[in-house]
């Protein structure tokens, strides 16, 4: 857990920092299973536990938000049954191949890291909300388990709705326009756009109406060997992919090019810093909601509004 909410003033920058934060939560537990589609298929096994849950049924929860294929969304099932944390059965309860038709549940393995992913999360959020006590406090599994569902879910809604926003900007072919929305929503992308917002002071960490704004402060650029290095371990991909996707970031409109002593770089375009910025400020009244839901007996979350 890293400190310092209680320094970060702006709605903005506290939600950045949780959801960062979540992540990393995440990887500690699933490490490698760092793709959208993973993250629905540990949580609806998790949550379909007693009598499994079709891989049709995965399908269409990931292909309604993604635009997934049932041939991925078989290949993603297979890299959480690879890892352990998922069996895959037939509906005679005998162990089979992945395929559309089969069923999903979780493992031993399973269980026992997605009660201290819920753990560590709920520790996280009430860190948030300046909530030491709640850390401590025993919630209700099923409700735990549906809230950070739900909650993330929303998230992945807000961050499509502000990349439409950015891409729109650039005058794209519907068909290209499709093709960007297709890869932003997954989490590489999401991953390296805020890798290049936290490097910058976009939503002022001060509670000071004299401080700087993003409209204010020149953007920082990052070297893009730099971005390669930092999202190599987090992201699993090599350098000339992570080097793709910073150029489809370009095309798309979230990042300018620019130079640092010969070498390329990129920094954030003024209007997806505003975009981002934006959206995730709207993502603080849920974040609240999740934490009352999850500590009901806490008090309001106060702490975490902007003075």
């Amino acid at each position: 857990m890293q400190p310092g909410y209680g320094e970060n003033k702006s709605p903005d920058r506290l939600i950045a920092q949780f959801w960062l934060e979540y992540y990393n939560i995440w990887d500690k537990y699933f490490r490698g299973l760092n793709k959208r589609a993973h993250w629905h298929v540990i949580f609806l096994a998790k949550t379909n536990d007693q009598t499994g849950i079709s891989s049709r049924a995965i399908h269409r929860t990931l292909y309604g938000s993604y635009g997934t294929d049932i041939r991925t969304c078989i290949e993603r099932i297979k890299d959480c049954a690879a890892e352990g944390f998922v069996k895959i059965f037939d509906a005679a309860n005998q162990e089979c191949a992945a395929s559309a038709g089969c069923l999903i549940g979780p493992t031993g393995k399973l269980w026992e890291s997605f009660e201290a992913h819920c753990r560590e999360t709920v520790a996280e959020l009430c860190a948030v909300a300046g909530d030491p006590a709640g850390r401590t406090q025993a919630v209700d599994d099923a409700i735990t388990v549906s809230e950070i569902y739900r909650f993330f879910v929303a998230c992945d809604q807000k961050w499509r709705q502000l990349s439409e926003q950015v891409v729109r900007q650039k005058g794209l072919t519907p068909a290209h326009f499709d093709d960007a929305m297709d890869h932003l929503v997954t989490y590489q992308y999401w991953a390296i756009v805020m890798l290049l917002w936290s490097a910058n002071r976009f939503g002022s960490e001060r509670a000071d109406p004299a401080a700087p704004t993003s409209a204010t402060l020149a953007p920082v650029a990052l070297v893009v060997d730099e971005i390669i290095s930092r999202m190599w371990d987090r992201l699993r991909l090599g350098h000339l992919a992570i080097r793709e996707r910073v150029g489809n970031l370009v095309r798309w409109g979230f990042f300018a090019e620019e130079t640092i002593k010969k070498h390329k770089a990129v920094s954030l375009t003024p209007h997806a810093a505003a975009a981002i910025s934006a959206g995730l400020a709207e993502i603080l009244p849920s974040l609240a909601e999740l934490h009352d839901r999850l500590v009901p007996q806490a008090a309001a979350m106060a702490p975490v509004s902007p003075a």
